[in-house]
């Protein structure tokens, strides 16, 4: 029986292998290996709940292997969506010995999705010190993403070293990279590579404006999409009119690399840097002769061979310039594109319709909740405490992550009562309902990206503080290019004191709604056509540098002149 159930396995007839296997794992005692082939065949079955069940029966009777069972087992619940079971063994993996990155790396990811913030407080504050001691597998466990999500020292930003999707470039395959023969043509060629080729997926909200408004004559645009089939399932009619796509989802680096050479391509911009399934090592085979790393990753793409990122003079000031590998192309206004072409403006949805109280100060916060650091939540709870009135409503979909953030709030002078959470939302749904609130709050140091744009957009306030990184001066750069700077403080206390101050003052903020909603459509941060001819300059310069035997050095866009009208009618 054991041998049919290991040829079934070998033969990938995984359904086979755990028939045949049933009978045994149902015993008192299985052999390890057992549990392990059946665990590893309805991984093979997408059965994750099933499979992180084996795989930790297994670490429970193989001492030998424990660590390693335990931490695949909460690795396996994490993917399964089962997030309070993979914390309480991954918790058991990171006392279960000496300090292992593997470990550190999952357990620390899912302290954040849970808003553990305390015990999260305590184990960025251990590893901040394993990185100023300069402890070198301290830079190996958050990846860059996750690392920016708490940590805002730009220096220690551009040192992470931990890579998904590839292998880092080196100075020798830059420089072949750029040694490649190359004939430029009467339009560049621009490709742009991403797996977000949707339109209800965040980065096309913001980006799909500039794929409409390229200039045909002077630009020949190919978009190289290895979206997967699920996401584009979710697109609601505007993928089909991006342009020419050209897949290759279903080809290795290798194929797609000729495929992308193949089309010539003067300009190949990376959308994705160190985020989900960014394919790393495909962009650092040498696609082009220009890389341009933009909209993706906030901050240094370390490790990815771009030779510019895309910034403006808040997100990319020159002081930032030492901690980057690429030279800043910087906009004029503000380096986020934004569709207001395609985005929808809904009527306001109605409090007494979202569980909002009518009478209090209602303060929004809609981003992702591994955002929200111990900071971010202390802060919001000196002005929930300075507001007795004020309720904070706060997207999150998670029934322990929400107990959690509660129990963390009481524990800084919060009550239950003072906080209404919600879950996610059709897009159009959550527009409307963001009118219903008074004004948000930022989380730091990683800000609202697409979700401050959102609010401003649906003419939401958005309180906000300088940051010291990329990641941590997007929501600046937003209102600034909207025009209300002033929701900008200093600092943490300027933070706090400008958010009691409009909770206090209905009449101030009544105002810069207002002025929020005149400028959408006359504020150069919702301008479609007119980033798109900005950044459309920046490419020409780019290519201007290259055909003059130039390297790659850091410049800004010229401005166009400010438009005398609004660019579309309310």
């Amino acid at each position: 029986m054991l041998k049919n159930a290991i040829a079934a396995y070998q033969k990938g007839d995984y359904r086979q292998c755990l028939k045949l296997l049933a009978p045994t794992l149902a015993g008192a005692k299985v052999d390890p290996k057992l549990l392990l082939m059946a665990a590893q065949s309805n991984v093979k079955l997408n059965n994750m709940e099933k499979a992180a069940e084996l795989y930790a029966r297994a670490a429970a009777v193989d001492p030998k292997s424990r660590r390693m069972l335990t931490l695949l087992a909460a690795r396996t619940y994490q993917r399964a969506g089962r997030q309070a079971q993979a914390l309480r063994l991954a918790r058991e993996a990171v006392r279960d010995g000496a300090f292992d990155i593997e470990a550190e790396n999952t357990y620390r990811q899912l302290l954040r999705s849970q808003l553990c913030l305390g015990e999260l407080e305590a184990q960025d504050a251990h590893l901040l010190a394993l990185m100023k001691a300069g402890e070198a597998s301290a830079f190996a466990v958050d990846d860059p993403h996750d690392h920016i999500m708490w940590c805002d020292d730009e220096a220690l930003n551009a040192r992470i070293n931990r890579m998904h999707g590839g292998t880092a470039f080196t100075p020798q395959s830059q420089a072949n990279r750029r040694a490649l023969p190359h004939t430029f043509g009467d339009r560049i060629r621009v490709g742009y590579l991403s797996n977000d080729l949707s339109d209800q997926h965040a980065t096309m909200r913001l980006f799909q404006g500039v794929l409409l408004h390229h200039d045909p004559k002077k630009f020949d645009v190919t978009l190289f999409c290895y979206t997967s089939d699920a996401v584009i399932a979710t697109d609601q009619g505007l993928r089909p009119r991006y342009g020419r796509i050209t897949r290759i989802g279903d080809l290795d680096d290798a194929k797609a690399r000729e495929v992308i050479r193949a089309a010539g391509i003067d300009i190949l911009v990376d959308l994705k840097g160190h985020t989900k399934d960014a394919r790393v090592s495909l962009v650092n085979s040498g696609l082009a002769p220009i890389q341009v790393a933009y909209l993706g990753f906030p901050g240094c793409g370390t490790g990815i061979d771009c030779d510019y990122v895309i910034g403006d003079s808040i997100v990319t000031p020159e002081a930032s310039q030492p901690f980057y590998h690429e030279r800043f192309c910087r906009m004029p206004e503000c380096y986020q594109a934004n569709d207001s072409d395609n985005r929808v403006l809904p009527p306001p949805a109605r409090r007494a319709d979202l569980g909002l109280p009518g009478d209090a100060v209602v303060i929004a916060s809609f981003n992702a909740t591994k955002k929200i650091t111990p900071l971010t939540a202390k802060l919001w709870a000196e002005v929930l405490r300075a507001v007795p009135n004020a309720v904070l409503w706060m997207m999150c979909d998670d029934l322990d992550a929400r107990s959690n953030f509660t129990a963390y709030m009481g524990d800084h002078g919060v009550s239950p009562e003072q906080i209404i959470f919600t879950s996610r939302a059709g897009y159009p749904e959550h527009v409307a309902r963001l009118q219903a609130a008074d004004f948000a709050v930022d989380s730091f140091p990683t800000n609202g990206h697409t979700t401050t744009s959102d609010k401003l957009w649906a003419g939401l306030p958005v309180v906000t503080r300088r940051g010291r990184n990329f990641t941590s001066r997007v929501s600046e750069s937003l209102l600034t290019a909207l025009g209300v700077p002033e929701l900008v403080a200093e600092d943490d206390r300027g933070f706090v004191e400008l958010s009691i101050a409009l909770a206090r003052d209905p009449v101030r903020l009544a105002e810069i709604k207002a002025r929020i909603a005149d400028n959408r459509f006359r504020s150069p941060l919702f301008d479609t056509e007119r980033f798109t001819r900005h950044l459309e300059q920046a490419y020409e310069i780019m290519v201007d540098r290259r055909i003059k035997g130039l390297p790659p050095a850091a410049f800004d866009v010229p401005r166009l002149p400010l438009r005398a009208v609004p660019f579309r009618q309310a």
